[in-house]
């Protein structure tokens, strides 16, 4: 069977009773999410760049064409800048991407919360098993004497 990942809901779920699928899967399931957290990442390079040079580029053409109704200081160009519709959309991009960032750290965090679940799981299956045939052969034992 094809295991899609995507839906963290689900993805973050582990059915104790095929703990060997589930730690099979679990490389995948990480590796799925990882990608993900590092593709948003670069996103976010890119729309932080992205903003630099749209800054760059509105403070330049707000230098070449002063307004004529303002005194020119460092002052009202940061504020015609920081106005500036241009500006602002790339910034809210900077926003976007930062979110999806950290939607997806925390989503990778969680996957590898599931590893350690998984091996928690893993340890408590094997104890209860060596416990169980511990305790059946001490009951053997007193039956036989």
């Amino acid at each position: 069977m094809l295991k899609t990942f995507g839906d963290l809901e689900e993805d973050r779920k582990i059915d104790k009773g095929r703990l060997d699928e589930e730690n099979a899967i679990q490389p995948m399931r990480y590796g799925f999410y990882a990608d993900q957290y590092a593709q948003a990442k670069t996103e976010l390079e890119r729309a932080k760049n992205n903003l630099d040079a749209t800054i760059a580029k509105q403070s330049l053409f707000y230098r070449r064409n002063p307004p004529t109704d303002l005194k020119t200081t460092e002052a009202v160009f940061d504020a015609l800048i920081n106005a500036d519709r241009e500006v602002c959309d790339a910034k809210e991009a900077v926003v976007i991407a930062q979110e999806a960032v950290n939607t997806l750290y925390a989503a990778v965090s969680s996957i590898q919360d599931v590893r350690s679940s998984i091996d928690n799981l893993v340890k408590l299956s094997v104890n209860k098993f060596y416990g169980e045939q511990d305790r059946d052969i001490t009951r053997e034992k007193l039956n036989r004497n």
